[in-house]
């Protein structure tokens, strides 16, 4: 059985395979505020690549999430054409539920890309993303755990990364007592 660690920052939090490794990109924002992870699956053949990728971003005004939903819908649109329908994306399934207590949406979604920044394999292939999204009313931040794999392995092992998404949480307990007494 795999062993499992905890990972949290800015109260931002999610369990992970304890075998993958963290990158953080130095040149990308990382506060409280709005931030990016990537978590991944660094042993076993390419066949069975796997990243995880936690984002937050604290959005400009309250936003729901079938807006958020919409919005990404939108952007998927604008991606294909812009890449003259070379790229493909689609949302196949998407499930309202609940995540740690708090309202979520499981995504799942599937892209063929013909650029390097997505191609897993070097070549055009069709990559399966499962994503969780949370909006945090508390710190008004979107939080959203992204799973990109193969076919493959989402077929073998979906059961194990729909547990990491569903451990996608958000702390903030020690943050809002720090501004309570501030605020006296």
């Amino acid at each position: 059985m795999e062993q499992f660690l905890p990972l949290s920052v800015y109260g931002v939090s999610i369990s992970h395979p304890s075998d993958w490794k963290i990158f953080i990109n130095p040149n990308t924002k990382f506060t409280f505020d709005e931030g990016q992870i990537k978590i991944d699956k660094v042993k076993g053949p390419k066949e069975k690549s796997t990243s995880l990728t936690i984002r937050w971003a604290k959005m400009n005004h309250e936003i729901t999430l079938d807006e958020y939903i919409e919005e990404l819908e939108q952007q998927f649109k604008k991606k294909e054409k812009k890449s003259r329908n070379k790229d493909r994306y689609s949302i196949v399934e998407k499930t309202k539920c609940m995540v740690n207590g708090v309202e979520a949406f499981l995504l799942h979604q599937e892209f063929v890309a013909n650029h390097s920044i997505y191609r897993i394999l070097g070549k055009d292939e069709l990559v399966k993303v499962l994503q969780i999204m949370i909006y945090s009313k508390n710190t008004q931040r979107m939080i959203v755990a992204s799973l990109l794999t193969t076919p493959e392995e989402l077929k073998e092992n979906e059961q194990i990364l729909k547990e990491i998404l569903f451990s996608l949480r958000e702390e903030t307990n020690e943050r809002e007592k720090t501004e309570l007494r501030l605020a006296k």
